[in-house]
């Protein structure tokens, strides 16, 4: 039962958060492409991979559209379906070709030149004054020592 009890947990928190699993049929090659730019910047999951490339594009120029005969499979949380659906110019139906282009398109820059397309997006912070002070408290000043 912890098995069964704990995906059952795991597939409320998903739908909490609105993460869904996306399949789509690809072009071959496809996700030997991916599995390629995964290994050039040690990302482990595809999701990650596919989320940093959309989230990471202004635009894209897509492929001209072909057969799949390779599964692809990745999940996605409502930010990134909206990021591809706008990608693709709002319709929902060639998101698989945007992720087709995207991965087309980094492959093609290679293992250095593609760095800038799949970015992980650092945050700025910013620490107020207050925080800096209660922070200062817990510092430790050569006199304490």
């Amino acid at each position: 039962m912890g098995d069964k009890g704990s995906r059952s947990k795991t597939a409320a928190k998903r739908a909490a958060v609105g993460e869904v699993e996306l399949r789509r049929r690809v072009r071959p090659g496809i996700r030997a492409m991916l599995a390629d730019l995964m290994a050039w910047h040690d990302i482990e999951e595809q999701a990650e991979a596919i989320q940093l490339l959309a989230l990471n594009a202004d635009s894209v120029q897509l492929l001209p559209p072909a057969a799949g005969v390779e599964l692809l499979r990745h999940r996605a949380r409502r930010g990134l379906i909206a990021k591809l659906e706008s990608l693709a110019g709002g319709d929902p139906q060639i998101i698989g070709l945007v992720v087709e282009s995207l991965i087309v398109t980094a492959h093609a820059a290679g293992p250095k030149g593609y760095c800038i397309m799949i970015l992980i997006p650092h945050h700025e912070i910013t620490i107020s004054p207050k925080v800096a002070r209660r922070l200062a408290e817990f510092v430790p000043t050569p006199d304490d020592a």
